[in-house]
């Protein structure tokens, strides 16, 4: 009921689109309140539990629509990671094949298609705006401070691993992953004044969040992410400034690391041995679903039906009693997980999905350097390169929160990609210093 009204909305006045973008990105603090699961099985151990409707997703239809009547149909594929995900999204559904319950599969394929409405959302916005990265990372922005003082009452609350507004400490973990990367590297390859103090105020928060949630993972590949991002930006923009801020932030991190230390050191130490165990047996269980249908899998979002009886995939687990009582969890890792329901050559074309963002964003690095614009492909490259990371020991990437995040970050990609030659043109390069030059003559 809301699309029709809000789309003749933006057609009165172009600056509401940037309004609109908002609501892609201000819902995720509270996603759980401002989402319908239509069909519910919230029992279900699955990655999708209902056909979800979110206010992001009426959000995004909303702008596409007012995009097409305003400017024409707009392109559904409009880069080569796209049409991979459509060969990704084709290669899920002969998975229904051999999948128990065809409505949970229904679920996920549901999902994946809201995903790439927000997709397709956030890269028209770009081209229409073109190129106001703003609206979405000031809404992540302000995603990251909100979900921060959510955290803050749950610590004085007693909450051993804070999740904040997400469904899962990982997840939050996952998500202030690639956001703590944008900031950083925005804050430290842009000079914008109050601004950049804002930027690292929100790299902080997020990386406390973080932190705070304890996450084994998410602790292993944060500093990793930074470092990609740290040194992208020093070999491809080199300053004397960019020094002075790595002593400074190494100092800072040594710091947080000294208050942070003695809980990470014990949540390592304290991991129960049966979590590792469970992981392997999962892992097992996986394998042994991609060796019995290598081309197709189990079913997509069928895991947590094949995983128990009268299914033997998990039969080798000896602690626990194999019999109709048995319910077991989701393997831990996104790779595996998409092996197992929908086979080896679905792997390989997510694979080959995540791998085309990663590449052009590298690319990028040198074709946006010295432009305003090179803080978006060094903070992806590093944010990527955790989260993609972190996924060989977790599967939240499948949950929706941080799937939009992911997509939102390829449309980035993908803009950039596509529009590179000419905002290098329009983009406000640094001109030399003419004192210095006098003074080189």
């Amino acid at each position: 009921m809301a699309v029709l009204p809000s789309t003749v909305i933006l057609l009165c006045n172009r600056r509401y689109y940037r309004w609109a973008t908002l609501a892609l990105t201000l819902p995720l603090v509270m996603f759980n309140s401002t989402a319908i699961n239509f069909f519910s099985h919230e029992s279900y151990r699955g990655t999708s539990r209902g056909m979800e409707i979110s206010i992001i997703y009426i959000a995004a239809f909303t702008i596409l629509l007012a995009l097409s009547i305003q400017r024409g149909p707009r392109k559904l594929l409009p880069d080569g990671g796209s049409r991979i995900y459509l060969v990704y999204f084709l290669l899920c559904l002969p998975s229904l094949t051999f999948a128990e319950n065809r409505l949970f599969s229904f679920f996920e394929l549901w999902k994946m298609v809201m995903i790439f409405i927000v997709f397709l959302a956030v890269y028209h916005y770009l081209e229409f705006s073109g190129g106001d990265f703003d609206a979405i990372i000031y809404g992540i922005m302000t995603v990251v401070v909100l979900n921060f003082f959510i955290i803050v009452l749950q610590h004085f609350r007693g909450v051993y691993q804070v999740y904040g507004s997400f469904p899962h400490q990982n997840s939050m973990a996952m998500f202030m992953q690639m956001a703590g990367m944008l900031f950083f590297s925005r804050y430290f390859n842009l000079k914008e004044g109050w601004r950049s103090r804002l930027f690292f105020i929100a790299f902080g928060l997020a990386s406390v969040a973080l932190a705070r949630t304890y996450s084994r993972g998410a602790l292993a590949c944060y500093p990793i992410a930074g470092f990609v991002t740290l040194s992208a930006s020093i070999w491809y923009k080199f300053t004397v400034r960019k020094i002075y801020i790595s002593m400074l932030l190494g100092l800072v991190g040594l710091i947080v690391l000294a208050i942070f230390i003695p809980r990470i050191i014990e949540r390592f130490q304290t991991a129960p041995e049966s979590s590792g165990q469970t992981r392997k047996h999962f892992a097992i269980a996986a394998l042994n679903m991609m060796n019995h249908h290598p081309l197709a899998g189990v079913g997509i979002n069928n895991w947590g039906i094949k995983i128990n009886p009268p299914y033997d995939y998990s039969r080798h687990r000896e602690e626990k009693k194999y019999n109709d009582d048995y319910k077991d969890g989701i393997v831990e890792t996104i790779y595996l997980l998409v092996g197992a329901e929908c086979g080896i050559p679905c792997l390989l074309v997510l694979l080959s999905w995540f791998g085309f963002y990663y590449l052009s964003a590298f690319r990028l690095l040198k074709r946006l350097r010295g432009t305003s614009y090179f803080y978006i492909p060094a903070g992806a490259l590093g944010g990527m390169t955790g989260i993609f990371m972190q996924s060989c020991l977790e599967w939240v990437l499948k949950q929706q929160i941080n799937f939009m995040q992911l997509v939102t970050v390829f449309a980035f990609i993908s803009y950039l990609n596509q529009h590179y030659r000419e905002l290098v043109e329009t983009a406000q390069v640094p001109q030399p210093d003419p004192a210095r030059i006098e003074e080189k003559a």
